[in-house]
Parts: C-alpha cells; structure tokens; sequence
C-alpha cells in the first residue's frame, strides 16, 4: 500500500495524462458496474463474486458501495469537462452514472446514496459557489434534484434501511453496529500508545466483548480507523493522520491549468473514502483502499519540480521484484497446500490437522496443529484441534484440558466451543464433559433450552444424565425440558428434587406450569400430584388438565369431566338458523354431507327433543371425518356426559383437546 502510494504521489505526467488516467479508471467501474447490474438480474454471478446478495466483487456491500459512491463523483468531473469542451462523449458520461445510480440501488446500501449525494453536492457546490454564476447554480441544483428524484423513485430497499417509509423497523445491524464500537473502545483503552500488534484484532477482540456479545465471531471493528487504532495505537495514527496532512497540503492550490476539476473530484473521493472508514472497513480491502489511494494521488498538485534520483528507480524496482516473487509464492502456497509461516501456511496446516482428526490419526492432528501454533498462536481452533486429537490419542487428561481451556479463554463467547468439548469427553471423562456442558449452557443465552436438549440426546453415562437431571431441576427454563424427556422410573426423584428447591413453582410461567402438571399426571406419581395440589389449591386453575388426567387414569371419569367443566374452554359453534324441521334438516345433511352448520343445527334440534342415541349418530359423522371442526369431539363428550357414561365422555373430550393442540 506504501509503494502504490508513493508511486501514485511522486508519478511525474502530464496534465492530459493525469484526465486519461481518471477517465479510464471511471470507465473500468462503469464497465464493472454493468457487469453487477446485469448478473444480478439475471440471478447470476461469477465464481469469485463471494458475497450474500450476489451482486458485486465485494463481499461487503458497503465496500461495494463505497467505491460506486466515490467513482460517481469522477464521472461528474468527466461529463463537465467533456461539456466545456463541448465533446459528446458527455453522453458516455452520462448513461455511465445512470449506471452507477442503478447498481447503488441494486446493492441496497445506505453508504452508497450518502457518498453519491454528498460527493456530487460538495463537487457541484465548489465549482457553482466559486463562478458566483446564476446559470450554473441552477444547473447544479438541477442535477441534485434529477439524482434524488431517481434515487426516491427507483430506491426501493435501499431507502427501505434509511427508515423512510411507512413501517420501516429498527435496523438491528446499525444496532450492532455500534455496540462493537463500544467494545472496540475498550479495547483501545486496554493499550492506547502501541496498539495490540498488527493481525491481532480478531482474536483478542474476542475477550473484550461485552455489548456486543453475540455468538458470531467479529472479525474487525466496523471501523477502519478503531482497526487501525487498536493495532497499531495512538502513536501510530497520530503518525498517518500526520503524513496524510503533509501529502494533502500538495493538493493546493486549484488554479486554472492546473486540472482543477478533476482534482477536485479526486480529492473530494478521497475524503469521502476517509471519512467512510470511521463505519466501514474498505480500507483494509485491497480492492477499495488501491482506490482511495490512486484519486488521492491523483489529487495532488502538478507539475511536482521533484528532482530526479538515480537510486529510488533502483530501490523500487527491487521491491517490485520482492513483492511479485511474495505474491506468486502465496498464489503456488494456496493451491498446493505449502508449509509455510504465514496466515496462508496457518490455513494449511488447520485444514490438514481437521482432516487428520476426522481420519482418527490424531497423532498427526497434533503435529500439525502444534507446527501452525507456533506461527498464530492466538488461533482458538488450532488449540481445539489439538485437545481433540490428544483425547482421541489417549494422552493424559491435563494436556488436553489445558489446550480447552485455552481455546475457551480464547473464545469466549460462543457456547458451541465447551459443547463440542464436552462431546469429546463423553466417552473418555464424563465428570469433565459436564463442566465443559454447563459452561456452555452457561454461554447460550436464550438457546440453553435447545443446547440442553441435544445435550441430553447425547448423554450416554449414567452419571453424566445424572448431572443433567440436576442441572434441570434447578433452572426453570431447562427444567421442562428434561421432564418431556424423562422416563417413569427417573420422574418421581427428579419432581421431588425440583420441588424441594422450587416447591410453589414460582419461577415458572403460567403455560410452563400447566405443562408441567400434564407430564407429572403422566409420568409422575399421581398419588403426589393429588396430595400437592389438595394442599397448593391455588395450582388447579393450571393443573386442571394434569388433574383430570389423574382422575382419569384413576377410574374416576365423572370427578375427569367435572374439572373439564369447571375450567376449560369451550368451543365456538356455528349460529343457529332455525325455521327448519327435523325431516328438512336431515334431508338437507344426506344431500351436503359436509355441511358442518347444518349437522350442528340437527344434533342440536336432537338434543333438544331428547333424541340423544341419534345426535350421536349425527355427531359421528363428522367425527370420523378428516379436517372436521374440532367442536363435534367437544359436543360428543358433552352428549356421553348427558347420558352419564362418563368413560366415552372422557374420551370424546381428549379427541377433542388432541385436534385443538394440532390446530394450534
């Protein structure tokens, strides 16, 4: 980044070259931009456009847009040049920003309208403000309202994240967004002069995170300048921001002659590719920071007088050299697996230990995981990797917890890392199983239910499910859980220990509750439930359910319907019409077999005239049908309930809960 600088700075060319470079390089994004703009409509891409959205090189969209944004201010000192001088290329221009406008609204990122409207305003307000012409102010105020009229007519989802139309929601990632912010912050106060050392953010970053604590993983700030300023530290951006201000001082002055427009187009890209790093990271891409380097570059005043020098020409064509045998050298790296220092040769050598653990040779998986500490040793899943491989080669029970441990300090958010720890220890140390589990059940947040229940589909040891029945007696939200999937012989103890530590059920919700008293009448003791809730009557309103299916399970069906009466819900039935008979209505139901109000309006005229044999009949012949209202079930148990066989009453009733539950 350094040499393209300096090369792009010193270069010693003429003013026509100078336009020709800014013009070929605003055609090449145009060109770039109708490539998006037509892949992405024909729901296509190309194999190394690796992004979420499928439209541009970037997989950021705000990287994407930064440099639509930036480069559309460019084509705006080519259209005007191309105007004065009365060319028609300015046509070109013209269609090529149409084009640019289009794929910001495509790319639905707020950055790119920001840096499109505030780059053409400050472009077109420096130039109208210093003519002082009457004709050119409202010019450039027409062209301002062509590019907000588009932008409001053609926005779609893009002004949607501005919140600009009706019903637009918080937007969480803006959220986010600055709750990383936060922690970046105190991570710079951690150590603000030296920073914590160039390609170290990610991994330490992981152990400041408090506001932003999330089970994703960030792999920078947000920010270029928090990055910047949390690696290197004060000194060292006080140092940039200095060079930086000693560089743009050559920018000035803009006379005439001097390519005036286009380098203020440069510089005015420039500024807007720096500022934009206080909210995104385009600088760390290479693919947007050569950019902002070139138009800065571009900007500066020339010609520069420089003296010409014998040696630097030397000196960068050597690191040319260098660089190009590095860059090769990572290429032949990357695609043929090198063993090397370096991120490319870390990759490698995790790739090749992962596959040795799946290939059970853990030995290697040690070896190679260890060779690949040694260049990132702040890597969290190098150290994983080789705890893995020291539990499957059977090496003592330290050394493969000490390199956990590490790579739980090391990540320290996502519970996934203590969970697959935990896995690893099932079959080899069920006590250290359980220790890594309840760290991350510790770590789960609102998914602790979820995890806890694959921990217990997992859970083989009799004394590792015996720590996990503890664990669910003693947290409400985890509690549920283990009774759905307790069995009749580990019920009884486990509600007993639960209702030692928790004996009203306080911590539990209402629909928790109730249940919870449904698996205790089919699991439990019902003998206990009877007893607990005889003495808490307060429960009823919410054991009712479990209650009746205690009676039930008794014999007692009449006592079963009576607490049905008394505390469930009734369903809703169709109106009845009336002014029909008898002979009318079952005529009418023979032809429309499937005409639930008319069958309600016969089985209630039968019911009323006592003929309750043939409202059952009626009523069967819904029951039995696929899709019926679930209130035939109900009107059925309340007929058996009439005729005092309280046995089918009960089990017309529980047909009827089963297809409300499945509604539902």
């Amino acid at each position: 980044g350094l040499c393209w600088l300096f090369y792009v700075a010193a270069q010693e060319v003429e003013q026509r070259a100078v336009r020709r470079q800014l013009r070929i390089f605003a055609g090449g994004v145009v060109l770039l931009a109708s490539v998006a703009v037509v892949l992405y409509l024909t729901q296509r891409t190309l194999p190394f456009w690796n992004n979420e959205r499928g439209f541009g090189p970037f997989p950021d969209r705000d990287q994407t847009a930064d440099l639509l944004g930036i480069t559309a201010v460019v084509i705006l000192a080519c259209g005007q040049d191309d105007l004065r001088q009365k060319r028609k290329q300015w046509l070109f221009w013209f269609f090529g920003l149409a084009i640019i406008i289009a794929a910001i609204v495509l790319n639905s990122s707020r950055a790119g309208v920001l840096l499109l409207l505030v780059g053409s305003l400050l472009w077109l307000g420096f130039f109208v403000l210093r003519s002082g012409s009457t004709t050119r102010i409202v010019i450039g105020a027409t062209v301002l309202l062509v590019l907000l009229a588009l932008l409001l007519l053609f926005g779609g989802q893009t002004l949607e994240r501005f919140g600009l139309h009706a019903g637009a929601g918080a937007n969480l990632p803006s959220e986010v967004r600055w709750l990383v912010f936060q922690d970046a912050l105190e991570l710079i106060r951690a150590s603000p002069w030296c920073g914590i050392g160039l390609g170290n953010f990610q991994p330490v970053f992981a152990m400041f995170r408090n506001a932003s604590l999330g089970q994703a993983r960030a792999l920078h700030p947000e920010s270029d300048w928090l990055w910047l300023t949390a690696e290197i530290g004060w000194l060292g951006v006080a140092l940039v921001v200095a060079g930086a201000v000693v560089l743009g001082w050559r920018v000035f002055p803009f006379g005439e002659g001097t390519n005036q427009r286009f380098r203020v187009a440069a510089l005015i890209a420039g500024l807007l590719f720096a500022l934009h790093g206080f909210v995104d990271v385009s600088g760390h891409r290479i693919g947007t920071a050569f950019v902002g380097i070139f138009l800065f570059g571009l900007a500066l005043r020339r010609p520069r007088g420089l003296r010409t020098s014998g040696t630097i020409p030397i000196v960068f064509r050597a690191a040319g050299a260098v660089l190009l045998l590095i860059g090769l050298t990572w290429t032949v790296a990357a695609q043929r697996r090198w063993e090397m220092p370096g991120g490319i040769g870390v990759e490698n050598e995790k790739q090749r230990a992962a596959a040795a653990n799946v290939g059970r040779n853990y030995e290697e998986t040690i070896a190679r995981a260890t060779r690949a500490l040694d260049w990132a040793p702040l890597d969290w899943q190098l150290y994983f990797l080789r705890a893995l491989g020291k539990v499957g080669a059977e090496h003592s029970a330290s050394e493969a917890l000490a390199d956990f441990r590490r790579a739980r300090f090391l990540e320290p958010n996502s519970f996934d890392v203590p969970y697959q720890e935990g896995l690893a220890w099932i079959t080899r140390e069920p006590s250290l199983a359980a220790t890594a589990w309840g760290e991350a059940l510790r770590r789960a947040g609102p998914q602790r239910p979820e995890l806890y229940g694959r921990m217990l589909a997992s859970s083989l040891d009799p004394a590792l499910s015996l720590k996990l029945e503890e664990l669910g007696t003693l947290h409400p939200d985890l509690a549920l859980i283990f009774f759905e999937r307790a069995s009749q012989e580990s019920f009884p103890l486990a509600m007993r220990r639960l209702l030692e530590h928790d004996g009203s059920l306080e911590n539990f919700a209402p629909a928790e509750k109730s249940r919870l008293f449904e698996l205790w009448a089919e699991r439990g003791d019902v003998a206990q439930l009877i007893s607990a809730i005889e003495s808490l009557p307060g429960w009823l309103p919410l054991a009712w359910r479990g209650m009746a299916k205690a009676r039930a399970a008794e014999g007692n069906f009449n006592a079963a319907i009576e607490l049905v009466r008394q505390f469930g819900e009734k369903p809703a039935v169709p109106a009845v019409r009336g002014g029909a008979s008898l002979e009318q209505l079952e005529k009418a139901l023979s032809v429309a077999p499937n005409d639930y109000a008319t069958g309600f309006e016969l089985y209630q005229r039968q019911t009323e005239d006592g003929r309750l044999d043939d409202a059952l009949v009626t009523l069967r012949r819904f029951t039995t049908q696929a899709g019926a209202p679930s209130y035939f079930h109900f009107l059925e148990a309340e007929t058996w309930a009439a005729k005092e066989n309280w046995e089918r009453a009960w089990a017309a009733w529980q047909q009827f809960d089963t297809a409300g539950k499945k509604r539902s």
